[in-house]
């Protein structure tokens, strides 16, 4: 499926530059080619409120594109098929990436409004025959927010750009089927939704995982035979904040191997904490991809009480970091 997404990008890629020369042909002449830049211009914080990080954050994130889609600007620079408003691609990614960093650390709907306007903006500029800024938001979004090797990687702030290519009209719809397969993956246990429910089995039994009682359930879906498995769980049995919320019968951890019971599966239960539950499907569900899409091992999910996920798919730094979020209210209490 991830080579028909790249394919099909190329393809529409190929299409729209070749459309966007073509509008800027007269009578059979290229226009004058624009001065390049190639600076990403710099968001302006108010001295005001320059001191408090939160602030200037999430002042950051509001403002961080207006000056580079400023009516001035788009007036300044001709179309250039070859550079996205006087920035090369490589500047361009370098940007988005700074962009997404930044955002993933301000408030939620902070973050996701302000991507939504990236996108609206960009997907108006594509109708209006400028293509090539939405086409790199597309192919940045799915390498920084999609793809399960990036660090940043966030579906929530992915289905803005997934929204955006199901409702720009001057893409193919051959192209969105490829991005349809991805939006499922992305809306399936969304942040704040209620997490799918699933059969474990362990040497105890079986049971659901919903009949967990914890006022957070950690779930660490591994593979005995998976390398970044054991580093993960190495680091993860030494974590403090772990070690002190299951210690407080805050939190339970439930590891479960999704390729169901194996041999392998017996052999390693001495390598995890006896107070976790390790377990595996016993229905082989979980590797189907109807209930969980799991794209990396191991694969880590955050749930409250209410089983609503807090965290998903997240890589273990970031799960640590939310986890000591949450414990600094008990030390508060």
């Amino acid at each position: 499926m991830k080579r028909l997404v790249i394919v099909a990008l190329a393809l529409f890629f190929v299409t729209v530059e070749g459309l966007f020369v073509l509008s800027g042909c007269n009578n059979g002449s290229r226009k004058e080619m624009p001065y390049q830049t190639n600076i990403f211009p710099q968001v302006k914080v108010p001295l005001s409120i320059s001191a408090d990080k939160r602030l200037a954050a999430e002042f950051s994130a509001r403002h961080y594109w207006d000056e580079f889609l400023s009516e001035d600007r788009l007036l300044r620079l001709k179309p250039d098929p070859s550079a996205i408003l006087g920035i090369s691609p490589q500047i361009f990614e370098e940007s988005f990436s700074g962009y997404v960093s930044l955002i993933e650390n301000v408030d939620d709907t902070i973050a996701k409004n302000s991507m939504t306007r990236l996108v609206d903006r960009a997907v108006k500029m594509a109708e209006d025959g400028y293509p090539q800024l939405f086409s790199q938001i597309m192919q940045n979004g799915e390498k920084y927010l999609f793809d399960a090797h990036s660090p940043l990687m966030d579906d929530e702030l992915y289905l803005p750009v997934l929204d955006g290519i199901e409702k720009c009209k001057v893409i193919p719809d051959s192209v969105k089927q490829t991005f349809r397969y991805q939006a499922d993956i992305c809306n399936k246990n969304r942040v704040g939704t209620t997490a799918a429910d699933f059969r474990y089995a362990s040497q105890r039994g079986s049971s659901n995982m919903h009949s967990i009682k914890a006022e957070y359930l950690l779930i660490f879906f591994n593979d005995p035979d998976c390398p970044n498995c054991r580093q993960a769980l190495e680091i993860m049995k030494k974590s403090d904040v772990i070690l002190n919320m299951v210690g407080m019968g805050v939190m339970k951890v439930l590891a479960v191997s999704p390729g169901g019971k194996s041999e392998l599966w017996t052999e390693h239960r001495a390598d995890f904490p006896m107070d976790w539950i390790y377990a595996y499907d016993p229905v082989g569900e979980l590797n189907q991809g109807t209930i969980y899409t799991l794209r990396t091992s191991p694969s880590i999910y955050l749930l409250d009480e209410n089983k609503n996920v807090i965290i998903k798919d997240a890589s273990l730094p970031h799960c640590l970091r939310v986890l000591t979020s949450i414990s600094e209210h008990y030390v508060a209490i």
